[in-house]
């Protein structure tokens, strides 16, 4: 059955009265409108899961048989895919046989085999020889090689950034370093280490020191002019260069090539050794009255002592001797055969920040030729995160789009999985998603390719400080939530869009919330208001069982459902595993159904004017009303009275009794926090009981609670 969209105005409870914000009691009132709902989904198609890359030896103990019957009986439609070499600035050989550019080395561009006799159990990603950035946003134990004090390794950028690939002039794809030096310092002259290909034309400018605040290198108004930043550097000396008339201090210092030598190392014949830039160091500093240069640059082979770079791209050449063992990706086949996939198309990832469009078609073959189903994919993951420029990532979009439509134009593509939203409004001061995803769909749009972005995707983690308290946290989500994405729906995608939250959960960090009581009501919250802003797929992060993890040594969490031992057994169920139960089995209940959303008014509010009780109601094509409520008080019950208006008749009527009354609280879980090995001390299903005209309806604190209609 076909899925109908319809844009979802907020139903989240709203405040009319201020006396009644510290009231016991709650009206919630639906406001129905026969025959035009605010939204229509079905549930089987819209409400997923994703499943990541996991450390070493973990894919098998998690897709046991004991374990995907677990996860299956949760109720998810689709299956995201979710691709962590990317985040870890690696290349993915999803299948472990394939070809090297340069065979007889084990090195070069890697190509995996479109064919494969036996079945792809495992695969992993190659860490690049070539990395320009510090850091990354998974593991984070690699380093630059632009500050790494060795003149034998060198970043390089991404060959299929230049105009051989891009078919346009290099002077619009620009590339950079911006080296960080921690504080200000005094600044008048630079030094390159180049290798080759070297810059020919290059710029040096800087910016001051910003603090703790979020670095970004494409924030209007950050970079000033050095007096002699514009260099002409025809025979790549590494020689000083006075970038300033005068000593200015200095915190940022970036490089930005816009011509290439085109000179390759040795004697390479692959045109991608001879495109883009290459740097073995850089240094930064002062030169003194008496011709002595003082460099502010750390160099070291590690990332918590080298001074923090940033490059715009990087280069994915590699070699055998790069692959990371200590984290894996499910194999294709294992993943499509373990039964873990149900009958809804799985999401899949191309790789386009650290891959080739040659491996990923061949990806694309392998699936065509196994019938696995699949019918969409995203392409990469995290760019604005890792601070690749829009038009950078638009014109590999463009190339991989173009290979993509080769295999079958029946296949969907979209992106850019934006590791975050902004919820805050849009100044001139800072460069946002929504500035981002403008620069992006005006290049789609100059370039006639529009067509190519099939849906619109990000991740949805509004928190990141899980080390303070919860309840403002969580009266603050669906705000966060409508913020972020009202801007977006109303002035930046082109009309009817699909939006996608390829992973959500509490935070991108681990703490205590996210397996407390908390978690339950964060998942419920983000996937009823979701749904109510009119997101058409939702994939929740957690799905399968793992273990606890610390961050920043606050506490110890994770978003999961499921903890498992080092055997791989199922030990407990955290309470978000209970919470999503309620929403998948009987609030968006039945699955393969077209479910009618409806506005929720509620008079509860805190004293922030933020909503104490949200509430998200459906009604099924039997003409039944089910009603989600989420108690975000940490300390008190509350009494509901529920009325449905309807707006065009202005009559009031009650829900029909008996209902079907599901619920989840502090009464039933309870978490015991014990560094690695905490754990619930209470963890019974939730209440499940039939309530009457007569009985009230009590939300106690900190709950999610289902009604249904009988």
């Amino acid at each position: 059955m076909k899925q109908l969209i319809v844009l979802l105005y907020p139903f989240f409870c709203c405040f009319t009265n201020a006396q009644k914000s510290f009231a016991n009691k709650a009206d919630v009132q639906v406001r129905y409108s026969p025959n035009n709902p605010s939204n229509v989904f079905i549930p089987s198609q819209t409400i997923g899961a994703a499943f990541d890359g996991h450390g070493q030896g973990d894919i098998n103990l998690i897709l046991s048989k004991e374990n995907i019957r677990a996860m299956r009986g949760i109720g998810f439609g689709p299956l995201a895919y979710r691709l962590r070499t990317e985040l870890e600035i690696e290349a993915w050989h999803w299948n472990p046989k394939g070809t090297w550019s340069e065979p007889d080395k084990q090195e070069g561009y890697w190509v995996s085999d479109s064919h494969y006799n036996g079945d792809i159990e495992i695969c992993n990603g190659y860490k690049l020889p070539r990395r320009g950035n510090t850091h990354d946003q998974a593991n984070d134990d690699e380093y630059s090689m632009i500050d790494d004090g060795d003149t034998n390794t060198f970043w390089k950028s991404n060959p299929y950034l230049d105009a051989h690939f891009t078919h346009e002039l290099n002077t619009e794809h620009p590339q950079w370093v911006v080296v960080d030096l921690g504080k200000l310092f005094p600044v008048n002259a630079i030094r390159v280490n180049w290798g080759n290909p070297f810059a020919i034309l290059y710029k040096v400018d800087y910016a001051p020191d910003i603090g703790k605040n979020y670095f970004d290198p494409l924030q209007p108004g950050l970079w000033q002019d050095f007096s002699r930043g514009n260099v002409t550097n025809e025979a790549g000396e590494n020689k000083i260069v006075i970038v300033s008339d005068s000593i200015i201090k200095v915190r940022f210092v970036r490089i930005t090539m816009s011509e290439s030598s085109g000179t390759a190392t040795l004697n390479s014949n692959d045109i991608r050794d001879r495109l883009g830039f290459a740097i073995k160091e850089i240094e930064v500093g002062l030169l003194d009255t008496k011709g002595k240069f003082h460099d502010h640059v750390k160099h070291a082979t590690d990332n918590e002592k080298q001074s923090v770079i940033h490059s715009s791209s990087t280069d994915p050449w590699h070699r055998a001797i790069d692959i990371d063992v200590n984290t894996e990706q499910a194999g294709i086949d294992k993943f499509f055969k373990s039964g873990l996939v149900n009958k809804e198309p799985v999401l899949m990832p191309l790789a386009l920040l650290y891959g080739t469009p040659e491996n990923m078609i061949a990806l694309l073959q392998y699936i065509k030729e196994r019938k696995y189903n699949v019918k969409e994919f995203e392409m990469g993951e995290e760019p604005e995160g890792q601070l690749i420029d829009p038009n950078d990532y638009a014109a590999l979009y463009s190339q991989w789009a173009d290979e993509v439509k080769k295999i079958d134009t029946a296949f969907h593509m979209g992106g850019p999985g934006f590791a975050s939203l902004a919820s805050t409004p849009e100044d001139e001061y800072s460069f946002t998603e929504q500035k981002w995803t403008k620069i992006f769909l005006t290049y789609l749009k100059d370039h006639h390719r529009l067509n190519d972005l099939n849906f619109f995707s990000f991740e949805w983690y509004p928190f990141d400080d899980v080390c303070v308290p919860t309840a403002p946290q969580l009266a603050a989500n669906p705000g966060k939530i409508s913020n972020a994405l009202k801007y977006l729906q109303k002035n930046i995608l082109p009309p009817n869009t699909p939006i996608y939250i390829t992973e959500y959960g509490y935070s991108s960090h681990s703490g205590k919330a996210e397996v407390n009581i908390e978690g339950a009501l964060m998942y419920a919250d983000i996937l009823g208001k979701s749904l109510a802003l009119g997101v058409n797929k939702t994939f929740l992060y957690g799905y399968e069982p793992t273990y606890l993890d610390e961050y920043n040594d606050c506490s110890w969490g994770n978003n999961m459902l499921f903890a498992m031992n080092g055997a791989g057994k199922i030990i407990y169920h955290t309470a978000a595993y209970y919470g999503i139960n309620m929403l998948t089995h009987f609030w968006a209940s039945p699955a393969d159904s077209a479910l009618e959303i409806y506005r929720v008014h509620c008079d509860l509010i805190n004293k922030q004017g933020q909503d104490l009780i949200t509430s998200y109601a459906i009604r099924t094509p039997q003409d039944k009303w089910s009603v989600i409520l989420i108690n975000k008080d940490p300390e008190k019950e509350r009494n509901v009275d529920i009325n449905i208006f309807n707006t065009s008749t202005k009559n009031i009527s009650r829900l029909n009794f008996p209902l079907h009354f599901i619920q989840y609280s502090s009464l039933q879980y309870h978490w015991k926090a014990n560094g690695p090995k905490g754990h619930p001390t209470l963890e019974l299903p939730p209440s499940d009981k039939i309530i009457l005209d007569k009985d009230p309806i009590v939300l106690p604190p900190y709950s999610v609670t289902v009604i249904r209609e009988y």
